[in-house]
């Protein structure tokens, strides 16, 4: 489905593929100084949930699972990092990021979650948003993120499980040397913000999608009545966010 979205989807106002985070308070959600950013509002602020728990400004940064580039654009705006890397195993994904979002220190590149082209301990900031729950192996991914961190280095990590699925991923989480600093069920603010964008999303689709495709979108997009979206109402499904901090290396 991925793949799909690279071909059939090449419409650059569709730059995001997650389910978004809505604060329940709606006291903490962002103002845009850039006008065109509010119609994605609610997939970057699933972003920006992970992102204002640590310093970015001037740091090399790689987001994992980069997608269709709006995450990783709008980090480079607002927070400042010096570079900022783009992994996606999409080519086709890829080589609409380069065309998309052509600014300087920021790029975009093709390779695996789980065997990296990079050297180690090359970036101080690891971001996956919604992609790992399609990596075949958790342990080596938890492997690459330790690779690629310098010491000391952050790993924001968001995505859902099932409820029986979340021992065995904090396991590995503990195995990998990572440290959990903060936890969270975020599940009532993705439900919120799927809620919220239910309208858009559909209007998107109905205008952009061929309708050979239009159920599976709908059900990829998990709106209102979507499989996806009836899990996490029943709590079958759980969306997780954590900042982990790779270990500092003894001097």
């Amino acid at each position: 489905m991925y793949q799909a979205m690279g071909y059939v989807l090449k419409h650059k106002e569709w730059t995001y593929i997650n389910y978004g985070y809505s604060d329940l308070a709606d006291s903490k959600n962002p103002v845009f100084p850039d006008k065109m950013d509010e119609g994605n509002r609610l997939s970057y602020q699933l972003y920006t949930h992970l992102a204002t728990e640590i310093e970015m400004e001037n740091k090399q940064i790689l987001e994992v699972g980069s997608g269709r580039g709006g995450g990783a654009s709008m980090i480079k705006k607002y927070f400042k990092p010096e570079k900022l890397v783009g992994l996606d195993f999409s080519g086709a994904f890829v080589r609409l990021c380069n065309k998309n979002f052509r600014t300087s220190g920021l790029v975009f590149i093709q390779g695996d979650a789980e065997n990296m082209p990079f050297s180690a301990e090359s970036f101080d900031v690891v971001i996956n948003v919604e992609s790992s729950h399609c990596y075949y192996s958790m342990r080596s991914f938890f492997a690459q993120v330790i690779k690629v961190l310098r010491s000391g280095g952050y790993f924001l990590f968001t995505d859902f499980r099932k409820p029986h699925e979340i021992e065995g991923l904090e396991r590995l989480i503990s195995a990998s040397g990572l440290e959990v600093l903060k936890k969270r069920d975020i599940t009532p603010n993705v439900i919120k913000a799927l809620d919220e964008d239910h309208d858009r999303r559909m209007k998107t689709i109905l205008q952009k999608v061929p309708k050979p495709f239009m159920k599976q979108f709908r059900e990829f997009a998990g709106v209102k009545n979507s499989i996806v979206y009836k899990q996490f109402g029943k709590g079958e499904l759980l969306y997780l966010s954590y900042i982990m901090r790779k270990k500092i290396n003894p001097v």
